[in-house]
């Protein structure tokens, strides 16, 4: 039986047939971290919905607009209890998704995640509070005070079902 397979490898791979998938790019160190770590939950490509978890995709960089929508991203308790256990390499998948998977909702003016800063961060998670009233009370402030769509006091677009945001 194992001949068989050897034969039929042979054949494929002497047709052409083995080569006619495309080769596939392949990830960045921190695109493989969100992968494995995030996309479970907020997808691929960075889009949960319709699900009750927020949208990433053209909307997390919003967060980078004030300094507790900043610290909230890695205070997150799967970011900050993350099993990256390198800050550097946390600052990096961070980076990749707010300026990656955030396109141009983050501010021209945001600046990188550095690793002292996920390390201060990280050892204050959010552990006790309610996420969804963290969420919401930064979330107003953003709408209060940047260029950040009403739309994103919803976990994504279309989550109100018309009725407007308040």
């Amino acid at each position: 039986m194992k001949i068989g397979w050897l034969a039929a490898a042979l054949i494929l791979s002497s047709s052409g047939l083995a080569r006619a998938a495309p080769a596939l790019a392949e990830l960045t160190t921190p695109q493989s971290d969100y992968v494995e770590h995030c996309s479970g939950c907020h997808g691929m490509q960075g889009n949960s919905a319709p699900a009750e978890i927020p949208v990433l995709r053209d909307r997390v960089g919003y967060f980078m607009c004030t300094r507790e929508g900043r610290d909230y991203l890695i205070r997150l308790p799967n970011v900050a209890y993350s099993a990256i256990g390198d800050n550097q390499e946390l600052a990096d998948m961070m980076n990749f998704v707010v300026f990656g998977l955030g396109g141009a909702s983050a501010p021209k003016s945001a600046k990188p995640f550095t690793a002292v800063e996920v390390a201060k961060l990280r050892s204050r998670a959010l552990a006790t509070q309610s996420l969804i009233a963290a969420r919401a009370e930064i979330v107003d402030k953003m709408v209060g005070s940047c260029a950040v769509p009403v739309s994103m006091k919803f976990f994504y677009d279309g989550q109100n079902n018309g009725q407007p945001a308040r």
